[in-house]
């Protein structure tokens, strides 16, 4: 049995302990408020806004996309036609190659986006008990693998650590369930330095962290999907943003089927020299 440090019995350490354990407190539902975050809301509030607006952006999108490509069109042809030339379509085509790729690329990761929200939607849904069930294992299993909450963190622990984001991502239940079986059967127990310089400096250390950590929640918080909250808890704002879509798509339309109509023109320009 090794001698306990004297210090550790003093007043003072003892109020330093209470202030490490007050503060490890506050950062650990921090951590768990930001995985929260992280792992449930940000996807949850995603397919929510994909869910109701979705298809009108993608078409939306595709409208902007088209309308730049037909400027970019327009802008070739009209150098043609300054010089006083036929247009070469062919070389025109060449020259707006990379254009194209680019907007495919991107509407491409709008429908991504689209699927990942059908998808979201159409796994099984937990039963209300569950879904509390699911929750509060999850917090646990936070508080046990998170690396910002273990000192002594594993190769093991960030193994199990992925496989609970992924499962309650997913709401796998019974794959929570035997993680934290697993865990229960070891016991762990935080060591704090006894002497109070040391603890005093994993004070400071653990402020440093929570409020830098703050500050990450704060700033996810501004942004998407956080920042459209709001929108999607009412039905109202929900279809007047609709409808704003609905009339933005309307006017590109109209503005792509003008534009349109001068590109076809242009392209048939003849040089007044043939």
């Amino acid at each position: 049995m090794t001698d306990m440090n004297p210090l550790a019995c003093s007043p003072e350490y003892q109020r330093l302990r209470e202030q490490y354990e007050t503060l490890a407190a506050t950062y650990t539902a921090l951590v768990s408020q930001y995985q929260e975050m992280t792992d449930h809301e940000a996807p949850h509030l995603s397919a929510l806004y994909m869910h109701y607006f979705g298809k009108l952006l993608y078409t939306q999108l595709r409208l902007v996309l088209s309308l730049e490509t037909l400027r970019l069109r327009r802008s070739l042809l009209q150098a043609y036609i300054n010089r006083d030339e036929a247009p070469n379509i062919a070389e025109i085509d060449k020259q707006m190659a990379q254009q194209r790729l680019e907007f495919h690329r991107l509407l491409e990761e709008k429908q991504a986006q689209l699927k990942a929200a059908r998808e979201y939607w159409d796994r099984p849904h937990l039963s209300p008990e569950e879904t509390k069930e699911i929750k509060e294992i999850y917090k646990t299993l936070v508080k046990r693998l998170h690396p910002d909450l273990n000192p002594h963190y594993t190769e093991e622990d960030k193994r199990l650590f992925l496989i609970t984001v992924k499962a309650y991502q997913t709401g796998d239940l019974p794959q929570l369930r035997a993680v934290l079986a697993l865990l229960n059967k070891e016991k762990r127990t935080e060591e704090l330095p006894s002497d109070p310089e040391a603890l005093l400096a994993e004070i400071e250390k653990l402020r440093e962290k929570k409020s830098f950590l703050e500050l990450r929640i704060a700033k996810r918080s501004e942004s998407f999907p956080f920042d459209h909250k709001e929108l999607l808890s009412s039905p109202v704002k929900i279809l007047e943003k609709q409808a704003e879509l609905e009339a933005t798509i309307q006017e590109l339309e109209a503005t792509e089927k003008e534009m349109q109509t001068i590109v076809t023109l242009m392209e048939e320009y003849k040089s007044h020299n043939l």
